[in-house]
């Protein structure tokens, strides 16, 4: 009687896990695919794309602006004239990074926090776009002998930009972008509103490995008072610099300048030539 009970458990022993095995076969991976590469750099021309820095990386990144192509050869059209702005950002997490940066136009220093919320991917998890926050500070340098001025107030310096980044990698080449965006001052000038609205449309074709040509558009839905903007620019990727050469109607780089504040007109040749130059360096190893 003992033998035949210890044939019966090493029999069902057995058949358990003969049933364990099948199903190891018939199981499938619910591992999400990610979509890689959206858009080539942390910017589609002026405005933030979805990229943001894995955990550990740092990036430096310049970027330049000359004067309008239409200031005539005694400007060497635009190029005598330039603005500038030297940024960092660092990932903290795969999923956010943070940044400072400064602009030569109104002595504008910002500060940013980004963070992806959900990314696109593909599988038994697909998720058709990948969704991104995007904050903004701006504040503009002052001098230690303003602050003793009655009318200074440290309050009117500032402004603030909040957006989401909405883009689907619609095919290995292709990539589109939206940003509703929402920009604050703290001081105006009369008839102007504080809080001021926008949607910028962005997209990325992908000419070879290396080059992809890029557009953006941001169209104010209130308060507006300037022009829209309007950019094209190119791509180029060198090993671990991205190099970004750009004509827009405005030479502002900032959210809170370039969206609601840009005077340049593309009928009139108010064209300004720029470039982005960015390297990334990797401070701490992913384990």
């Amino acid at each position: 009687m003992k033998k035949i009970v210890l044939v019966f458990i090493m029999l069902s022993s057995f058949l358990v896990k003969a049933q364990d095995d099948l199903l190891s076969l018939l199981e499938v991976d619910t591992d999400p695919m990610y979509i890689n590469s959206t858009f080539k750099g942390k910017k589609v021309v002026n405005g933030q794309s979805v990229e943001i820095l894995s955990k550990g990386v740092l990036q430096f990144q310049i970027q330049h602006r000359f004067g309008t192509l239409n200031s005539g050869f005694y400007n060497l059209y635009g190029l005598d004239n330039s603005q500038i702005r030297l940024g960092f950002d660092y990932g903290i997490k795969d999923w956010m990074s943070i940044g400072i940066g400064r602009s030569s136009a109104l002595k504008t220093i910002d500060a940013s926090a980004k963070l992806r919320l959900k990314r696109q991917s593909k599988g038994s998890k697909e998720f058709p776009f990948t969704l991104v926050t995007n904050s903004a500070i701006y504040v503009k340098q002052y001098r230690w002998s303003e602050t003793k001025e009655e009318t200074f107030e440290l309050s009117n310096q500032l402004s603030f930009a909040h957006q989401i980044l909405i883009a689907r990698k619609i095919n290995r080449d292709l990539s589109v972008q939206l940003s509703p965006t929402l920009v604050h001052y703290n001081l105006v000038n009369y008839a102007e509103k504080n809080d001021r609205i926008s949607l910028g449309f962005g997209a990325r074709q992908k000419l070879t490995n290396r080059i992809s040509v890029n557009a953006e558009y941001f169209m104010q839905i209130n308060g507006k008072i300037n022009n829209d903007v309007l950019s094209f620019g190119f791509d180029i990727e060198t090993g671990g610099h991205v190099f970004q050469l750009h004509l827009s109607n405005s030479p502002a780089m900032i959210e809170s300048s370039f969206i609601h504040e840009t005077k340049g007109d593309w009928e009139q040749g108010d064209i300004y030539f720029g470039f982005n130059i960015s390297r990334v360096f990797t401070i701490k190893e992913n384990k």
